[in-house]
């Protein structure tokens, strides 16, 4: 088993985990089938970059997340969101229209301001 493929399937995976999604929907969704994906997933399959922005796509998250850190290899917690948090949102930012995208950064940093 390739040890890149191997951490990259395993993130897919978390993220899908995070999401509540099943295999099945994200094969779907990424317009692929459910057992390639879950080779994928066990890091058993090379997947190319055009396969890997399918299943990014699909879970609304940008193909960089598949390479983030894992949290238990960071040496001390930071102050950011979890990644599954983080893909969380990002699912709910990439299911609204620029314009909404636009007034949800308006008012997270309406939020931000008044915290401090």
């Amino acid at each position: 088993m390739n040890d890149v493929a191997a951490r990259i399937g395993k993130r897919i995976r978390e993220l899908r985990h995070s999401q509540g999604v099943s295999l099945e929907e994200l094969a779907f969704k990424a317009h692929m089938n459910a057992p390639h994906l879950g080779q994928i997933e066990r890091g058993l399959q090379n997947p190319t970059i055009v396969t890997l922005n399918q299943i990014c796509t699909a879970l609304g998250v940008p193909i960089e997340e598949l390479f983030a850190e894992n949290e238990s290899a960071k040496p001390e917690k930071s102050s950011l969101a979890e990644p599954s948090v983080l893909s969380k949102i990002n699912a709910q930012l990439h299911a609204m229209t620029p314009e909404q995208q636009t007034d949800m950064l308006k008012i997270i940093r309406i939020i931000r301001k008044n915290i401090k």
